[in-house]
């Protein structure tokens, strides 16, 4: 499917550019690739890239220390595929098993890699490339059986840090990073401002802000963390900063709440919960934690 979307994409920026020869249209294509995503399939010469006994297994294969049962994790939809055991247990998953699938990861990736790899390639021969911007960003991160985890669903690292990449000519320059925390919803601003639009508005807010500031010098910082969440049992509500990440578990009854806290800088394995040990860093992420709208109950009205 990945490769039909590539050769979608490729056509529709053929007709773009015949469109805009004619009569100077701007084209605005979005283009959704399904792999890495399971079940891990690839043409056989991308796994062939790879060396499977290569591959690093994850040095820690434990829930953290301390952490709220709500955040932990077994199982899930990686069962669903062979030759993953269906058990909850994570030792289940021999170390040759995580190897294959940590393989079939790679290959996924560098499947759909060449994939835009022709779309970019298709830029430059429609000579297209000098004045159009990319943004190339996933959904979710993925574990790969770093904490005993596999897949996403959860609120730690692995499965909230994304890829997101921008070239846009006149405002990036090659091979340039940023820590700058940042939020799917700051394309939509970002896009507006690169191409020149009004800022976007409407009848309700718009939670993004513009990267621009950063995408012309990458030490600038347009804000100090990323909010996200994801729901299991409570609601995860949290916020990561470019040191720190803060997740709050709150029941149905909005009383009650555990908190998960942890220091990358001391700790980028998330081996331990911090959040009884470091109660002013704690206050001090809940106070920028509620600055986010509270969350909605799930009951209809």
């Amino acid at each position: 499917a990945d490769g039909r979307v590539a050769a979608e994409t490729i056509r529709r920026l053929q007709a773009a550019k015949k469109r805009r020869a004619a009569d100077g249209t701007p084209f605005f294509i979005t283009a959704g690739f399904a792999r890495p995503h399971l079940p891990f399939s690839a043409p056989k010469k991308y796994w062939a890239l790879h060396n499977a006994e290569s591959f690093k297994l994850p040095k820690f294969r434990e829930h953290p220390k301390n952490s709220p049962k709500v955040a932990q994790k077994r199982g899930g939809e990686i069962r669903n595929y062979f030759p993953v055991p269906d058990k909850k247990d994570p030792a289940s998953i021999s170390d040759e098993t995580a190897r294959k699938l940590i393989h079939g990861y790679y290959a996924s990736v560098s499947y759909v890699d060449a994939q835009i790899g022709k779309v970019l390639e298709s830029l430059d021969t429609l000579e297209l490339d000098d004045d159009t911007i990319v943004v190339l960003w996933g959904d979710h991160g993925f574990h790969l059986g770093d904490l005993g985890i596999w897949t996403k669903h959860t609120n730690y690292e692995q499965a909230n840090r994304i890829p997101l990449l921008i070239r846009a000519p006149g405002f990036t320059s090659p091979n340039t990073a940023t820590k700058q925390p940042a939020e799917s919803a700051d394309v939509f601003p970002t896009l507006a401002e690169l191409a020149g639009l009004p800022a976007p508005g409407g009848p309700q807010p718009i939670d993004g802000v513009s990267l621009v500031p950063v995408l012309k010098n990458p030490i600038k910082r347009v804000r100090d963390h990323a909010f996200h969440a994801y729901p299991k049992a409570k609601l995860g509500r949290a916020i990561r900063t470019e040191r720190y990440r803060l997740v709050e578990w709150r029941g149905g009854n909005g009383n009650t709440a555990v908190y998960e806290l942890y220091d990358y800088q001391i700790d980028p394995l998330e081996r331990e919960n911090l959040a009884e040990n470091q109660p002013q860093i704690v206050e001090q992420l809940k106070a920028i934690l509620a600055k986010h709208p509270k969350p909605v109950s799930r009951k209809r009205r």
